[in-house]
């Protein structure tokens, strides 16, 4: 019995160093899919200024290109939650945009490591309510980016905004 456990400890121990020296292997293939010149902050910039278009237009398609639409998806904003790609589009994207909005992103900050990448904005959002109310807000968002098939795919949104305060101190 007692010569059984030193194979066995033996055993378990490169069957433990397959398994770590396995996990390096694959996240090493996984960054070596992404070169230095992908990550370029222009990358993520000009898909955030598509999928800011496409909230001010109320169109889908920028969403479907930059955005990964994967089971179980669920996007932040101002404290409520779309499920799933198709419904921020249609809940969300296209009634906002029905209203005029406008938004803004500015102070964009870029982030990468391997195949990861994240980017936080502030924002400025404009819109009137359907009963005439106007809404200005200010806030800011952050949008996590996965590198997916040779390109960065949007897999996660959080946001807030505020209203903007306007006159004196104290005066709202």
């Amino acid at each position: 019995m007692m010569k059984k456990r030193p194979l066995q400890a033996a055993l378990m121990l490169l069957a433990l160093a397959g398994c770590v020296a396995s996990e390096a292997d694959n996240s090493e293939a996984d960054n070596s899919e992404v070169d230095a010149a992908d990550h370029d902050p222009a990358l993520l910039e000009a898909a955030l200024e598509d999928i800011r278009r496409g909230w001010e237009e109320g169109s889908g398609e920028p969403f479907f290109t930059h955005f990964l639409d994967w089971d179980g998806a669920r996007y932040f904003e101002g404290g409520g939650q779309n499920l799933g790609l198709q419904d921020l589009v249609e809940n969300h994207v296209e009634p906002e945009a029905e209203l005029g909005l406008q938004l803004a992103f500015s102070n964009i900050q870029t982030h990468f490591e391997g195949n990861f990448a994240w980017a936080v904005v502030d924002t400025d959002i404009q819109l009137t309510t359907a009963d005439g109310r106007d809404i200005h807000n200010q806030g800011h968002g952050t949008y996590l980016f996965r590198w997916v098939d040779g390109a960065w795919k949007v897999v996660h949104t959080q946001s807030a905004s505020s209203p903007v305060r306007t006159g004196a101190p104290g005066a709202d």
